[in-house]
């Protein structure tokens, strides 16, 4: 059942690289640019809006029929996008409903997939599981990539929202049909949904592993995707290395996080959530590292940005799922999600604008410095130190 649902999950993370791409390269090709990047980040507002909403659902209602209807609805409108394409309808309208619409369902169900695991996957293979799941997905973002660009160019925006809309198909069917709860959950009870979210506020308020781990876990994107993602650009483009050494640095990092996530599923540490803390330290030093003026050492700090990142997150996502009150996965999930959605874009321009006043190596130095200070206190608290 497991391998079963792994599986789904692959072939939705191809599907959904496949159209991430195509996404972008028709916006840029069909609308203007200040368009373009307004359908792009169309998804998020709806998401964000809705993801603490989707932490209520996730407690309170069976997680696996929430998912269900989220693949579903997904196919679905990818469905009715692609022959509203195909019918004439081939501009904004059509990709800014589907980009709203899928902020909506992953607003909705995101916040679920914490819970379903804790049904059907034992605790003591938590960190197994989600460690494939990265593996896997990692590898079909490096494949499906450079896939939907070849499918958009040679087929049109159609045939990558039918790629995708299967794929949504797909693991609805797993979860339909194969995947079955094995371990008891309880359900919060409230009558009313305001008492459900006030009761999950409550509950990070008496529980410090919680809010550390939330914060942790907030950090590896606040703090790593500037880096990787604007300064390392800065960082190329300043020293004139060429586009294409972006892209080799990209998979530099991706192929390190590969890596990271089979280390860290061959050997998981007796306490994986102070050990995933003290990987995150050295992240921090390889972020520093990206905005240094030589090639070789650029490569190095991807890769070590990469490993650490691989590693960290198969063993805290693990012990984060073990460690939080099952009644609340849902969530502290969700909030979780809110951190990433509403200071991740805070944090490129923060990025930017001390590059611009300094220089992309200071801004970096700042950046993985203060990461690798964070987690370095965090890994040193008693509510992170004795979790397994």
């Amino acid at each position: 059942m497991v391998l079963t649902w792994l599986a789904g999950t692959t072939i939705s993370a191809f599907g959904d690289a496949v159209w991430t791409v195509a996404l972008a390269w028709t916006a840029v090709q069909t609308v203007s640019p200040t368009l373009a990047g307004a359908v792009l980040a169309a998804e998020m507002f709806p998401q964000a809006i809705l993801v603490l909403l989707g932490g209520v659902l996730a407690d309170r209602f069976d997680p696996r029929r929430i998912l269900v209807l989220g693949q579903v609805a997904r196919a679905v409108v990818l469905a009715l996008g692609a022959l509203a394409w195909h019918a004439g309808s081939d501009g904004a309208a059509t990709l800014f409903a589907i980009a709203l619409t899928f902020g909506v369902v992953a607003g909705l169900t995101v916040p679920s997939g914490g819970p379903l695991l804790r049904e059907f996957v034992h605790p003591d293979d938590f960190g197994t599981v989600m460690g494939w799941q990265q593996v896997l997905g990692r590898t079909m973002r490096l494949l499906g990539a450079p896939a939907g660009g070849v499918i958009v160019a040679l087929y049109g925006p159609v045939a990558a929202m039918v790629i995708d809309g299967a794929s949504f198909a797909f693991i609805a069917l797993v979860l339909a049909l194969v995947v079955r709860a094995r371990y008891a959950v309880p359900r919060a009870a409230h009558a009313r949904w305001r008492e459900s979210f006030s009761d999950g506020v409550a509950y990070l308020r008496r529980s410090p592993t919680a809010r550390i781990f939330i914060t942790g876990l907030t950090a590896l994107n606040v703090f790593v995707t500037p880096v990787v993602a604007l300064g390392l650009a800065i960082r190329v483009d300043g020293s004139g290395w060429g586009a294409h050494w972006l892209g080799f640095a990209d998979g530099t990092l991706a192929v390190g996080a590969i890596a990271g996530s089979l280390l860290a599923i061959r050997w998981p540490p007796l306490h994986a959530a102070r050990t995933g803390f003290r990987v995150l330290v050295l992240q921090g030093v390889g972020l520093a590292i990206v905005g240094m003026p030589s090639l070789p050492a650029v490569l190095l700090g991807m890769f070590t940005v990469g490993v650490t990142a691989g590693m960290a997150s198969v063993w805290l996502s693990g012990a984060f799922l073990k460690a939080i009150d099952p009644e609340y996965t849902g969530r502290v999930s969700s909030v979780t999600s809110l951190g990433d959605m509403t200071l991740m874009p805070l944090s490129l321009p923060v990025l930017g604008a001390i590059a611009g006043a300094t220089s992309v190596l200071t801004s970096t130095l700042i950046f993985g410095l203060t990461m690798s200070l964070l987690c370095l206190t965090f890994a040193t608290r008693k509510a992170i130190a004795t979790l397994t």
